[in-house]
């Protein structure tokens, strides 16, 4: 059975230092499963950003969602899937943390938007009318199983993996806990909130589409994504450590390991000593 090139883990030389050089023909294949590398994550981030786009689009009049669901994301998906099959790559376990992780954290936040849309009664739940654009059609209890779907499929999970394949990106696998929690609520507020809201006050129909601007709403959904952003920063704290072993390249952030931190601080207390 012939083997397909992506789908192996980085060997140990990969990040070794110049003696440690492996022979020509695994540098080129390393180079290969590099190439491989950057193109699934360009996919990934691609497919995690297009279910918000989609909204914005059809709030806009650029596109409707039904459009882009069916002609770009949902072949996407299904193109992605089956690479997962039939040519795994450590980068899909990253994925697979982000998109559940997500749909968990968009779960934690629903039940605060929902106790305040059907208990309180503060504001409306627009996800059933997103349904509709959807499926083409006006039934808003299709609308509201589709619409929710969507959501935490597309929005939750795709949020989740955005910022999953970011923060190892960045290195913040090896930040302290109170820096990866920041990261993600900053992340969750711009630009996932502050796109919301942008696409709301900006386009014709954002208010009469989505929901009315108003001191109310705007506090209630802000503090729906502080809850957002802040779950799925613990859920990468939780799996930080296994994650790490699957990102196959440094940081773009620089690492400050412990010994580095002494040496500094040692600098510090001799330039400061008579």
């Amino acid at each position: 059975m012939p083997r397909i090139l992506g789908t192996t883990v980085p060997d140990v030389h990969e990040h070794g230092p110049p003696g440690a050089a492996p022979p020509a023909v695994e540098s080129v294949r390393k180079s290969v499963r590099h190439h491989w590398a950057f193109a699934r994550i360009g996919m990934y981030l691609l497919l995690a950003s297009l279910p918000l786009l989609a909204i914005s689009a059809q709030v806009f009049g650029v596109v409707p969602m039904s459009t882009t669901g069916a002609l770009v994301i949902i072949p996407l998906a299904a193109t992605l899937a089956v690479l997962c099959v039939f040519a795994p790559h450590p980068i899909d376990r990253i994925v697979g943390h982000g998109l559940g992780w997500g749909m968990f954290a968009c779960l934690v936040y629903d039940v605060f938007r929902l106790d305040t849309v059907y208990l309180l009664g503060l504001w409306g739940d627009f996800i059933p009318k997103m349904g509709t654009w959807l499926h083409s059609g006006t039934d808003t209890r299709t609308g509201a199983i589709v619409g929710y779907l969507w959501r935490y499929l597309g929005d939750g999970g795709g949020i989740g993996i955005a910022f999953f394949l970011i923060a190892l990106a960045l290195g913040l696998q090896h930040r302290s806990r109170r820096t990866v929690l920041l990261a993600f609520v900053t992340f969750a507020v711009f630009p996932v909130w502050s796109g919301l809201i942008g696409t709301v006050a900006l386009s014709p129909r954002g208010q009469h589409d989505m929901f009315p601007l108003t001191p109310t709403t705007i506090t209630l959904s802000l503090i729906g994504h502080l809850i957002f952003g802040l779950v799925l920063g613990l859920g990468f704290l939780r799996a930080r450590g296994r994650l790490g072993q699957h990102w196959p390249w440094p940081p773009l952030l620089p690492v400050r390991t412990p010994a580095s931190a002494s040496a500094t601080e040692s600098v510090g207390v001799a330039e400061i000593s008579p």
